[in-house]
């Protein structure tokens, strides 16, 4: 896990120096993923890296984490992408389409080689043997310093089963076993994108679905979705200051199980609550 403020990462390609300027500019984003894999045809690569050098280079992070997603490893670019993001400055490297544990090995490895700082990682399943292995991907992950978070994407995993679009279903099946991945190898839970920017109770219904289930924040395509995820993954004063109540009264009695205005407090529930104050704290800081 990392100390970083994970609600919202937007993604931005990276053959685009004037949007990636002005990602790096948004009040909403707490992180900005400027993109080599999707969004950038191999054509056009070596201008996006540069582009990287350029306006990383040139930025002031304003607290804002600064990452870069990689082609595959199972691709000729992989490499040339890394030493671009970590001479450029990037905070983060995520990686895609992740299915063995050496694969992450391997990337962190090529960062450390490369002329900078090493950046933090963030795993990113996408595939049926990458869903399958995903314990083990989390739990190898965590023993290398450098990552720190643990995603998925739904529209390749989908395709690869022969799903007809993405099912309501399929989706949840992919999200519990991400979700509990990463809590089994402590590493922050990222939710995929929404693909429908138009939809906003569509979206408004994607992040509180994750953020009930354990995620930290979620993925974003389009500007104007980071108010919606954002308000989603912040806990309001109102369920700080419960939570607030609940972790004094509970810490106050110094026994193993309270109630506290009908509600059953124990160990393992009061360290949910404690997570909430700590969340509205990194967020009213």
């Amino acid at each position: 896990m990392t100390d970083r403020l994970r609600r919202t990462f937007l993604y931005t390609p990276a053959d685009d120096s004037g949007m990636m300027e002005k990602a790096l500019g948004l009040d909403a984003a707490d992180a900005v993923i400027f993109d080599l894999e999707d969004a950038v045809p191999a054509e056009v690569l070596p201008q996006a890296r540069t582009n990287l050098q350029t306006v990383l280079g040139e930025s002031s992070s304003r607290g804002i984490e600064r990452c870069v997603r990689i082609n595959g490893l199972q691709t000729p670019h992989w490499e040339a992408d890394i030493e671009a993001a970590v001479t450029a400055g990037a905070d983060t490297i995520v990686l895609p389409m992740i299915e063995q544990p050496e694969q992450t090995a391997r990337a962190v490895t090529a960062a450390a080689n490369a002329d900078g700082d090493v950046p933090e990682f963030i795993v990113t399943v996408e595939t049926p043997r990458g869903m399958f292995a995903a314990e083990k991907l989390a739990t190898h992950a965590s023993q290398l310093d450098a990552v720190t978070g643990f995603s998925y994407g739904i529209g390749d995993y989908a395709r690869a089963v022969g799903a007809t679009g993405t099912p309501a279903q399929l989706h949840e099946y992919v999200r519990n076993v991400v979700v509990s991945a990463a809590a089994v190898g402590g590493l922050d839970p990222i939710s995929t994108v929404y693909q429908d920017f138009s939809d906003v109770e569509g979206l408004r219904e994607h992040a509180a679905q994750a953020h009930e289930i354990g995620y930290i924040g979620q993925k974003a395509i389009h500007p104007r979705q980071l108010p919606v995820i954002n308000d989603m993954f912040t806990p309001t004063a109102e369920e700080a200051e419960e939570a607030a109540r609940f972790v004094d009264a509970f810490d106050a009695a110094d026994r193993d199980s309270i109630v506290v205005d009908g509600v059953f407090l124990d160990t393992a529930i009061v360290e949910q609550y404690r997570t909430v104050l700590t969340r509205h704290e990194e967020v009213t800081a």
